[in-house]
């Protein structure tokens, strides 16, 4: 995003990174299956959402527009970061360079913001999930998604259009970063919104623990009486537990590769600010690990989502699932609650005739829904995509 200054020669670069014989063909292979990786992954989901009607709702706007930003980053930015790391140089056309280096911070920080949004999404309907689809409406979801794209763009292309920084344009496409503006831009795109994500997913995490204590409660009564003939329930403490695991287990995999991909680089951005001492071929490895967060986006985020996992199984039979499973009817319910479409073939609620699922009241109905999703895969899921736990 902010290339450090002060290596404006092709044999800097070339002997930074130490490429002789066959390192640069590898070197190539590696970075051309990373770009190939996040083109596809991304184009895939996107394609998915709009092709399905299951996954055409509200809540998908957010991963749809991060799927586009990871895309635009695959497509914009990281063939000329390629060619600068291979080349040693600039090659493209020079007055496509500034171009370049406005994207390049547009995109990437447009898709820090979208994890943001996606979070605060996700954070809003576990605290109230019964009033998600009248706060969450389509207008309201726009105006986040456009508010993130348009911050991401003040960050980028106001500052370099304004000239507050210096293009080394010799023969390297290198933005030399004021202080100032590193500071500000570091903030605004990175240490905010991560303290919001944390925030969320911190406050997502203790709901999904003290809503599987609620269900591990109302499983085992002080003093059951169960009607003749009504089935007893399995033992429910192990299985809240294991879905507060997972819920953890869940929010450290995500938190831990978002602050491994982007901590570095804005670290290491603000450095070379101040001291401009940090090698070259350090900074290009660090911002092309930046750049692989787009890369896992469209891998860690529909992983754990029902729909998703159904549409890519009926397009690739090896992700298809052997068995087919009934949602639960506190899952049904958060389908009608969160304005989720969902398909003929999977009803809304049990037949009244079924003995394992009785009709719940309405006070059951909202912890279960908590529970269902703040139990398990919450820091990733929508409302109609949670796989539960056998």
């Amino acid at each position: 995003m902010y290339p450090p200054p002060g290596y404006n020669t092709s044999s800097s670069t070339t002997s930074a990174w130490n490429i002789a014989g066959s390192g640069p063909w590898l070197l190539a292979f590696m970075l051309t299956v990373i770009i190939l990786m996040t083109v596809c992954g991304n184009m895939l989901l996107i394609a998915l959402v709009f092709a399905h009607r299951s996954l055409r709702c509200t809540s998908n706007c957010f991963l749809v527009s991060l799927f586009l930003s990871d895309l635009m980053v695959a497509l914009v930015v990281m063939p000329p970061a390629m060619l600068n790391v291979l080349c040693g140089a600039w090659v493209l056309w020079p007055a496509f360079c500034p171009i370049w280096l406005c994207f390049d911070v547009m995109c990437c920080s447009a898709s820090i913001l979208n994890l943001c949004v996606i979070s605060l999404d996700r954070y809003l309907f576990i605290i109230s999930p019964l009033r998600y689809k009248q706060r969450m409406t389509p207008p309201r979801a726009l105006l986040l998604v456009g508010a993130a794209w348009g911050l991401a763009a003040l960050a980028s292309f106001l500052p370099i259009e304004m000239k507050w920084h210096s293009l080394g344009l010799s023969f390297q496409c290198r933005l030399q970063v004021t202080l100032p503006f590193a500071l500000v831009a570091s903030v605004l795109t990175f240490f905010l919104p991560s303290s919001a994500i944390c925030f969320t997913y911190c406050r997502i995490l203790l709901a999904a623990r003290r809503q599987a204590k609620r269900v591990a409660a109302l499983s085992h009564p002080p003093h059951p009486h169960p009607s003749i003939g009504e089935p007893s329930r399995p033992p429910s403490p192990r299985i809240a537990g294991r879905r507060a695991l997972k819920a953890s287990l869940t929010l450290g995999v995500l938190l831990g590769l978002f602050f491994c991909a982007w901590l570095p680089f804005f670290i290491t951005n603000m450095a070379q600010a101040v001291c401009e001492c940090v090698p070259l071929a350090l900074f290009d490895a660090i911002t092309w690990l930046g750049y692989c967060n787009s890369t896992m986006n469209p891998i860690i985020y529909p992983l754990f989502m029902r729909d998703f996992k159904r549409a890519l199984g009926k397009l690739l039979p090896c992700c298809s699932s052997q068995s087919p499973r009934r949602p639960s009817p506190a899952l049904s319910l958060s389908l009608r609650n969160s304005g989720e479409p969902h398909n003929a073939s999977n009803p809304p609620s049990p037949l009244p005739s079924d003995p394992a699922h009785p009709p719940a009241t309405a006070t059951d109905a909202v912890n279960l829904v908590d529970a269902e999703h703040a139990g398990m895969d919450l820091p990733l899921l929508l409302p109609n995509q949670v796989d539960t736990l056998d």
